[in-house]
Order: structure tokens, then C-alpha cells, then sequence
């Protein structure tokens, strides 16, 4: 098997890294391979019990091979990336998102029982952190840290499950917005109001199925492997959006998102 071009330089980066003071586990986001398509980036989540200073963490950058360089230090810890240094190893971005123990797990545990169902900033889901957490692959984990995040997130708890429910599905349709879009024929303020519905549709139908809602990207790939849902779910919202392009169109579009929500609700019920 060929070795991927950076993997050299990449090892040598974590073999680096773990010698960092109070640092208790290494996990890589989307597995252990390195992408290979040429323009995704490398998350590193380091986790800590107290995160390094820049001076501690800047003589150990001094030690990384001549193919990493770093080329930004953070300075504070960002409830959602954490404490963020940007390498570059060879031309591949890598980020070494630093977070304090305590903190990651406060963050977990507050999400699982149902405490933040709404889309934060920078269209950050907290689902998908859950998300991204259970598919983490760990570089290194002396003491079980990350083990035991991920055992804890394995099974979708009911807390989290009808937070999300009750939070989203009243919210699946608009009809003031949605009508007053339609009365003026304001194709972007449709998709305003369309966008907002989506955002709550789509959680909440991968609550009913138990999965945690990673992101907005690769929606419709994620719905076709998904057991609970209206019946041709994915081609539906495709319609939707299309016919909400047009100004003559909204009303059409509106038309199927209705019986789209009303479909969810109706399975919502069964359950």
C-alpha cells in the first residue's frame, strides 16, 4: 500500500505533540487516514488537563520535522474549537485544536441532556459535535479519556432525543413568514424563512432516527440512510428548494414543504 505523502512528517508531528505536558489524548475527526482530495483540512483534538502555554508549546513546535510549519498560535480557548495552532505539514492544513478535560466534558454532557438543540454560531451544531466525537479516531489515549467520551455518546439518549423534538418541530413552519413571502413573490426572503425551517426539519427527523445531526453539509446523503422518514424524503426537499427559486413557484413549494412537516410530525406520533 503506497504511503500517503505527509504521513512521514504527520507521524513525527503526534510522536511530538505527546510529549506535551499535561496531555491526555490525541483524536483525529473522520477517522485515521489523512484525506487524499486535496483540500481537506486535518482537525487534531488535544485534549488536556490544563492546555500548555504558548511558550511550552512553541519550544515544542521547534522540535517538528522541516515539512511542518506552524503559521498562526491562538491565545484563548474558543468554547467551540478549543485553543487553535495552524501547521501547515508539507501544504496540508493541520489544526491542533487544543481543549481543557473539564470543559470538552462539561460541553458533552450539557448536550446530552437536551441543554443546547439550537444552531450556534458559525452554523456550529452541538449534535455535531456529538457526531464528530463518536467517529474520532485516537492517535493516543494512555488513560481512556477519549474512550470513555465515546462510550458514553454510543447510545442516543432520550433526554437529547425529545429536547430536540419539542424545540423543533413547532418551528418547522413558519406560515407567517412563509405566506407573507408569498404574497410578495420575495424569493429571498422565502429562502430565509425556508433556511430556518430546514435547519429544524433536519434535526429533528435525525432525532427520530437516533443520529446525531452532524452538519448541514451532505444532508441529503445522510437522509438516504436513514430508516424514519416521509416517503421520498430526500427528493421532496430537492423539489422545495428548486421550486422555491421562482416567484411564481413559491406557493407550489410551500405546498410540499407542508405536507413534508405534517409527514414528520405524523411519524413523530407513532413513536
Amino acid at each position: 500500500m503506497r504511503m500517503h505523502p505527509i504521513q512521514a512528517e504527520f507521524d513525527t508531528l503526534l510522536q511530538t505533540i505527546k510529549q506535551l505536558p499535561a496531555l491526555r489524548a490525541i483524536g483525529k475527526t473522520g477517522g485515521e487516514a489523512l484525506p487524499s482530495d486535496g483540500y481537506s483540512d486535518i482537525d487534531l483534538f488535544l485534549f488536556c488537563e490544563q492546555i500548555p502555554s504558548l511558550e511550552v508549546r512553541s519550544v515544542h513546535y521547534s522540535l517538528f520535522p522541516r515539512g511542518v510549519t506552524v503559521t498562526e498560535f491562538g491565545f484563548s480557548e474558543h468554547p467551540h474549537w478549543g485553543l487553535v495552532d495552524s501547521v501547515l505539514v508539507g501544504e496540508q492544513e493541520v489544526y491542533l485544536m487544543y481543549f481543557t478535560q473539564s470543559t470538552f466534558t462539561a460541553s458533552i454532557d450539557a448536550i446530552l441532556r437536551g441543554e443546547r438543540t439550537e444552531r450556534e454560531e458559525n452554523y456550529f451544531y452541538p449534535t455535531g459535535r456529538l457526531a464528530s466525537t463518536l467517529g474520532m479516531h485516537a492517535f493516543y489515549d494512555p488513560e481512556g479519556y477519549l474512550a470513555e467520551i465515546k462510550t458514553r455518546i454510543s447510545v442516543y439518549p432520550d433526554s437529547l432525543r425529545n429536547a430536540i423534538l419539542t424545540s423543533c418541530l413547532p418551528k418547522i413552519d413558519d406560515e407567517e413568514d412563509f405566506m407573507r413571502a408569498i404574497r410578495r413573490k420575495d424569493v429571498l426572503f422565502y429562502h430565509a424563512t425556508l433556511d430556518l425551517a430546514l435547519d429544524r426539519f433536519l434535526q429533528a427527523l435525525f432525532a427520530l432516527n437516533r443520529v446525531y445531526f452532524p452538519s448541514r453539509k451532505r444532508s441529503l446523503e445522510y437522509i438516504r440512510k436513514i430508516a424514519i422518514k416521509p416517503e421520498d424524503c430526500e427528493l421532496k426537499l430537492e423539489r422545495v428548494v428548486a421550486l422555491g427559486a421562482g416567484a411564481e413557484t413559491l406557493d407550489e413549494s410551500y405546498r410540499i414543504w407542508r405536507i413534508q412537516k405534517e409527514n414528520l410530525e405524523n411519524l413523530s406520533n407513532q413513536l
